[in-house]
């Protein structure tokens, strides 16, 4: 009887070990899931603002575009740095190899469409866009229906139930049709009106003449008496870059003749300003002239329709 005791107060020592081993592992498995769920919860966000986003191509600025993939970036950057290590026990370790293969699924189409959408805004004429553009939204895709196979895998028995269920991420913008979105993405990005590209906005905002002319009570521009006019334009960069160096075109008609005349326009830094004179043309007295002055070659701009300006005008007679 007294051999009796220790052996059940050693196998009770060894039970108790048993049982908090167990209980820890439990516990890690738990934590390891929970942590899952937990960025699975902001994913889902990621899910959401891109699918606001991408309907607002053709209006949205850049910085706002690039913040939105910046977060989306930085949950994946999250996900995949959890899963560089094996999970605390080898329960784990399908969850595991299916959640990094989702997080790299995801994280393929979210670097590809970020990239394809500003190369399309900033190459208007890149006719490979919408390719690569698709190509991104069926990696987005393939992430999806990985990742509702991930979900799957949590209900497998022998997988601790985490604390809360795994709720539904999709990092597809919209539904329909891969190549549909694609084009319609494309289009957007590469509209003239398009806020996202990198491009600049050369704009003639005035014409001044010399003389100056005076608002009569018609609202018709007239130039006092004179027999020559001089004319000079402000060409304004509305857009995000530099412009380069091109050429304004003047003309100017009274109906039967017209006068035409070049002169050089400089690169111009965004929000830059200058103004290009032209030497004095002659005119006669109560005649109906009309001056237009318009930008040439002029590529990439964020807006032809202000490309171009025309004033009809007057000379008042001695």
């Amino acid at each position: 009887m007294r051999f009796v005791w220790p052996v059940l107060i050693v196998a009770a020592i060894v039970l108790a070990v048993v049982v908090t081993a167990a209980g820890e592992q439990t516990r890690a498995e738990l934590g390891y899931l929970d942590e899952i769920r937990t960025q699975a919860i902001d994913l889902s966000r990621s899910g959401a603002a891109l699918r606001d986003l991408m309907p607002k191509v053709r209006t949205i600025d850049r910085d706002e575009y690039t913040t939105v993939f910046d977060s989306i970036g930085a949950n994946l950057d999250v996900g995949l740095a959890f899963v560089t290590d094996r999970p605390p026990t080898d329960t784990l370790v399908p969850i595991w190899v299916m959640y990094r293969q989702v997080l790299m699924t995801w994280q393929s189409g979210v670097d590809g469409l970020s990239t394809a959408i500003l190369q399309a805004a900033d190459n208007p004429e890149d006719v490979g866009a919408e390719t690569d553009i698709a190509d991104a939204l069926a990696a987005l895709r393939a992430g999806d229906n990985l990742y509702a196979e991930f979900q799957a895998e949590f209900d497998l028995e022998g997988v601790p139930d985490p604390v809360n269920p795994l709720v539904d991420v999709s990092l597809s913008p919209a539904d329909a049709d891969v190549l549909s979105l694609a084009s319609s993405y494309a289009a957007a990005a590469q509209s003239s009106t398009s806020s996202l590209g990198l491009r600049p906005g050369l704009r003639v905002s005035q014409i001044v003449s010399d003389p100056a002319w005076q608002i009569n009570v018609d609202g018709q521009p007239v130039v006092p008496n004179t027999s020559s006019i001089g004319f000079s334009t402000v060409i304004t960069n509305t857009g995000n870059v530099a412009s380069k160096p091109g050429s304004v075109e003047l003309q100017l008609t009274d109906g039967v003749d017209t006068l035409m005349v070049q002169a050089e326009v400089p690169a111009l830094q965004p929000s830059g300003q200058t103004t290009v004179v032209f030497d004095p043309m002659e005119v006669q007295a109560d005649t109906l002239y009309e001056v237009s002055v318009t930008l040439v070659d002029v590529a990439l701009d964020n807006d032809l329709d202000d490309n171009s300006l025309r004033i009809q005008f007057t000379v008042n007679p001695a």
